[in-house]
């Protein structure tokens, strides 16, 4: 139909909302990826080859992987991938803006929903209602409590109450148990014999009384309709626990007709298959019910999805009506849910359009709001700030809309650290925020990821120039109050060629990738903890001139020294908290008013994140009182230099495999694989370098006898060595649970070095790498100088190493490599202790900063 060629561009254009699906699983999962293509199970499954839905979907994904159309070709190349390629792939074909996250079923090695932020879309949680009462009743801590409808209820409400600002939605399976002939009056009593009646069932509890499941049912709704959160419902079609007759939306309407919730909101989901024109029939007459095609479509045939669709469309408005993919386990249901959809509207419209029933610009309009605008309504309305009261079951609400939060907040501050480890940021007024760039992000240059941390300028040889764009998508799963500015939130972004595409430029999308390929590889997850040094200085003018001095003169771990600044931290300490970040330790270090904030550890990825925002907490409530902090690996010359040691362990099952144990112990006292993830970051350290110590000043710090690992040596307890394994108090002597790298400082980019850390330890995995005998504890290095070589004593030895570095280039990327190189070259000819523009713009005149320009471009004319 050439004449609907505008139509048909705008379905293929539009980023869509999948406003349901589900959690992905790991590639080595239990769960067949046969499931892929039926809700059948066990022997049912033998007979899905021969379904019109596998043949066509099976054919669609061979096409998107260029690889045979057959079952055992499509799995192969889905497995030689890894779980990271495929859904990249997946999700950059699909266009999906955002992803609504029902994770309440389970699946084996089944990734978190925060996971799923990687890969591009922004990711929010449904709560499923009857999971969350199940998991009440099963957890460990009520063993042995005496349960009544009372003391569920009270958990059951705070368990809500604990999520509430995480979830855009609730849902409900009650079609799976006891059916959608829901009664709103149940009792107390009956709801109390309900809840008995399914704990005598015998453990793991399961809900299936049908009066304890309406009076679950009941209570969420009243919560949703509170908040203001949809409820979305399972109706029609499903797996052979669900009785289909039962799930037939019609049966709702005793919900419907109850005047106590005729302002909630209310979404059947699949179409309601078979009964789609019993779900397009209640959408036409109560205003509370919409309408999601997922899961028929791409489940169904051709036909089946176009006569769905269609009879949705035959009395429900538009703007009811919404896409979502009910992708689950396996990224190729996203992506043919999305590729499927996109054909079965393009059709229902075009023929809509055909028929005089639309014009072709109420058909772009339909295309819009099916995909997109409708759910972007729906749920982005439902934002919920502050606290809510919960007293003897009664919800007390504070519900702020969006309006209110225009009130609360001016801006947002859309936070990166580029190459060099400049931290940068752009300032968005929040509404405009929210009504666009949370989802659409903002232009970026992609010149911004080669300047240099002192002068906005892109380094040469980086090929990242004035030409090209990307966009800067915030992760709203970073965004925070800003503890020190009430009017204002934050939040740390990623950057794409488009949502959900990420740039190979990106540091966060660099980690993660790496972290990944160790997960999929070896199942096993980096941790990582930071131990932040810093000086507090204060100024005074002198002769007119401006000069910094340090805070105090205090020795290490000074009582004194702490008590001067025990009001700031304790601003700090707060902050940190609002930000979910853990703080271990806080003392005076050995530097004339230098302090140590030690962090707690978590995966990589979260760790990073974590370490930019304890250096903006710090810098921000210093500054307010009048001081400046700075991270400077060696401000000053002739004291003790500033790092942020990196502790390192590795976790499988959330159990530390790092540590050796009976099934796995070396002489060293930590694993087989902990020590091959070892000897990789030993063997790749004067690469690790070039991330990790990114400045001619990072150098003038790394120096013997100062706690810094000069020498390229690793020892137990031995902080001299640049590698130190440690054992923490309440761990065994004999064996260590984690290790330390010295040469992390707090000028470098924490995702780049980090990435860099896990893509060496990676390398010692795979190529089964064995350190060298270690440096005893009693033993300083520096007297074993002849013996022992130097780790890089300047930028440039780090740099010549990672050009070199042929295992880094390829887990890192070679153009981000090339980045690193370029940016890390320009810096050798500025004066070391001058590098860092985020410490000069506060200790240096803006003539000098002007001068130091003028002199690195006559040192460069002169090369």
């Amino acid at each position: 139909m050439g004449k609907y060629s505008e139509l048909r561009a705008a379905v293929e254009k539009v980023a869509v909302v999948d406003a349901h699906a589900h959690n992905l699983v790991a590639i080595d999962s239990d769960y067949s990826f046969l499931n892929c293509f039926s809700e059948a199970e066990g022997e049912a499954l033998a007979s899905v080859h021969h379904t019109l839905s596998f043949k066509r979907n099976l054919r669609d994904i061979a096409k998107l992987y260029n690889c045979e159309a057959s079952f055992d070709a499509v799995d192969r190349h889905r497995k030689s991938s890894g779980i990271f390629s495929v859904a990249s792939r997946c999700f950059e074909a699909a266009n999906i803006s955002n992803i609504f996250l029902d994770d309440g079923i389970k699946f084996d090695k089944m990734h978190d929903w925060e996971w799923h932020t990687r890969f591009g879309p922004t990711v929010r949680r449904i709560l499923r209602i009857e999971q969350l009462a199940e998991t009440i009743l099963n957890d460990e801590r009520y063993i042995g409590s005496t349960w009544t409808i009372n003391s569920f209820t009270k958990i059951f409400l705070a368990q809500i109450e604990s999520v509430i600002d995480q979830i855009v939605a609730m849902k409900s399976i009650a079609a799976y148990r006891s059916g959608l002939q829901i009664d709103t009056n149940v009792s107390d009593l009956v709801a109390e014999e309900g809840l008995q009646q399914d704990l005598h069932g015998g453990k793991p509890f399961r809900l299936m009384n049908k009066g304890f499941i309406d009076y679950i049912f009941t209570c969420s709704l009243s919560v949703a309709q509170t908040f203001n959160l949809p409820m979305q419902i399972h109706t029609g079609f499903g797996d052979k626990d669900l009785d289909l007759r039962q799930c037939n939306p019609l049966h709702l309407r005793t919900v419907l007709e109850d005047e106590r919730f005729s302002r909630s909101r209310i979404v059947l989901l699949h179409a309601s298959y078979p009964y789609s024109k019993e779900a397009s029939y209640l959408a036409s007459v109560y205003p509370q019910v919409y309408l999601d095609f997922g899961l028929a479509v791409p489940m169904l045939s051709v036909q089946g999805m176009v006569f769905s669709v269609s009879e949705l469309l035959h009395l429900a408005p538009i703007n009811k009506v919404m896409y979502s993919s009910d992708g689950f386990a396996f990224p190729e249901l996203y992506y043919l849910g999305s590729r499927r959809a996109r054909e079965v509207v393009f059709t229902v419209l075009s023929n809509a359009c055909e028929d005089g029933d639309l014009t072709i610009d109420e058909g772009l309009q339909a295309v819009e709001d099916i995909f997109r605008q409708n759910a972007l309504r729906l749920y982005s309305s439902s934002v919920v700030l502050d606290s809510v009261d919960f007293n003897n079951s009664t919800i007390h609400k504070n519900t702020l809309k969006t309006e209110t939060l225009l009130e609360d907040y001016a801006f947002v501050r859309i936070i990166w650290v580029d190459t060099s480890g400049q931290h940068r940021c752009r300032v968005v007024p929040v509404k405009r925020f929210y009504e666009i760039v949370a989802n659409t992000g903002v232009g970026f240059p992609v010149a911004a990821m080669g300047l240099t941390s002192f002068l906005d300028a892109s380094a040469d040889g980086s090929n990242l120039t004035g030409t090209g764009e990307v966009r800067l998508m915030p992760d709203c799963s970073t965004k925070f109050q800003v503890p020190w500015s009430k009017k204002e939130q934050m939040v740390l972004a990623d950057m794409q060629i488009k949502p959900g595409v990420a740039w190979e430029y990106c540091p966060r999308s660099c980690l993660r990738r790496v972290a990944e390929i160790m997960k999929d590889e070896v199942n096993l997850v980096v941790n990582a903890g930071f131990e932040n040094e810093f000086y507090l200085l204060k100024r005074f003018i002198s002769d007119g001139k401006e000069h910094f001095v340090p805070f105090d003169s205090t020795p290490y771990c000074s009582a004194s020294g702490f008590n001067a600044v025990s009001s700031i931290f304790q601003e700090v300490n707060a902050a940190l908290q609002a930000l979910n970040i853990s703080v271990e330790q806080i003392h005076a270090e050995s530097g004339k008013g230098q302090f140590e904030i030690a962090l707690g550890h978590s995966c990589c990825t979260s760790a990073a994140d974590n370490l930019i925002f304890a250096r903006e907490t710090i810098r921000s409530i210093a500054r307010q009182h009048g001081l400046l902090a700075t991270f400077l690996p060696k401000y000053f010359l002739d004291d003790i230099g500033s790092g942020s040691h990196v502790h390192l362990s590795l976790w499988k099952d959330g159990r530390n495999v790092f540590m050796g144990s009976e099934d796995s112990r070396t002489p060293y006292g930590m694993s087989d694989v902990g020590e091959k993830f070892m000897a990789g970051v030993f063997y790749h350290l004067p690469s690790i370098f070039a991330f990790t110590a990114p400045l001619p000043n990072s150098y003038d710090r790394i120096q013997p006898n100062t706690w810094s690992g000069a020498y390229h040596c690793w020892g137990r307890e031995n902080r001299e060595a640049a590698l130190r394994t440690a054992c923490p108090p309440g761990i065994s002597q004999e064996v260590v649970s984690n290790f330390e790298i010295k040469s992390f400082d707090g000028c470098a980019n924490p995702h780049l070095g980090l990435a860099s850390i896990v893509a060496a330890g990676l390398d010692g995995l795979r190529r089964n790498l064995s350190l060298p005998k270690p440096i005893e504890t009693e033993i300083n290095p520096s007297i074993l100088d002849s013996e022992l070589k130097r780790l890089p004593k300047g930028l440039h030895e780090s740099v010549d190493a990672l050009a070199e570095d042929s295992a880094l280039k390829d887990l890192l990327g070679e153009k981000l490599i090339t980045a690193v190189l370029a940016i890390r070259k320009v810096t050798f000819f500025i004066p070391a202790y001058l590098v860092s523009s985020q410490e000069c713009s506060d200790c240096f005149s803006s003539f000098f900063q002007k001068t130091l320009v003028e002199l690195f471009y006559s040192m460069i004319s002169l090369l």
